[in-house]
């Protein structure tokens, strides 16, 4: 093996060479040195995640999903740096990051860890208990996940400005989560595009919300959410 073959066995998973000697102890010691290397970006994405700034006060649901992919992006162009392209390999084809799989950080592993993709318009909000905590009632007519449901969704949300920006009979498009304690992701008729399609393709929130489920809804199939209770 060349002097970089064992980190890059260890970064694919591959198991480690059988023959004894230099070769299996270099790859011990990849195997040390990636368990290093995780932990530091492990502890780079809990500092970055814990300074993040707080949401928009005109579209306050929409930044949790896009901020994690916003953050994952900026890990990764770290691991590049400390590892070089081996990494960067690593997180775009197997997905693995410390443990846990990254899936969920690209749109179709949001769309395949969504337990529901809905469009529809708000019919009321109301408290759900506790701080700031509400329960969002969404009149549906189109679900993309699962192929049907409810007439009525019902989700809650948290935060002071949820009544209004949930305001009744506001249409939006809702995606759901099936991670515990992951807020909603959602898209507003009227809202100024988030810059998720081309220029020019999207009037509004809303129709780029479209856009973007429809574009990952094939991708989505069959990808497992790691995350999920």
């Amino acid at each position: 093996m060349e002097k970089n073959d064992e980190l890059m066995a260890v970064l694919l998973g591959e198991s480690s060479p059988a023959q004894a000697g230099d070769s299996a102890d270099r790859y011990a010691d990849a195997e040390r040195d990636m368990a290093a290397v995780r932990e530091q970006l492990r502890r780079i994405g809990d500092g970055l995640a814990q300074k993040a700034p707080g949401r928009e006060e005109s579209a306050p649901m929409r930044s949790r999903q896009r901020g994690r992919r916003r953050l994952f992006a900026l890990v990764a162009s770290v691991a590049v740096a400390l590892l070089g392209t081996g990494m960067a390999y690593l997180v775009a084809h197997n997905g693995t990051m410390n443990g846990d799989s990254a899936a969920k950080l690209t749109y179709e592993g949001i769309i395949a860890c969504a337990s529901t993709v809905a469009e529809g318009t708000v019919e009321r909000v109301e408290p759900a208990g506790g701080h700031d905590r509400y329960r969002i009632v969404l009149d549906v007519d189109h679900y993309y996940k699962p192929a049907g449901g409810e007439r009525r969704l019902s989700f809650t949300e948290e935060g002071a400005n949820v009544p209004a920006y949930y305001k009744a009979g506001v249409r939006m498009l809702v995606l759901v989560s099936s991670i515990p304690g992951e807020g909603p992701e959602t898209y507003r008729a009227g809202d100024p595009p988030y810059g998720e399609s081309p220029p020019g393709t999207a009037r509004d929130a809303l129709e780029e919300g479209r856009q973007s489920v429809e574009r990952a809804l094939p991708g989505a199939r069959g990808l497992k959410c790691s995350g999920a209770g």
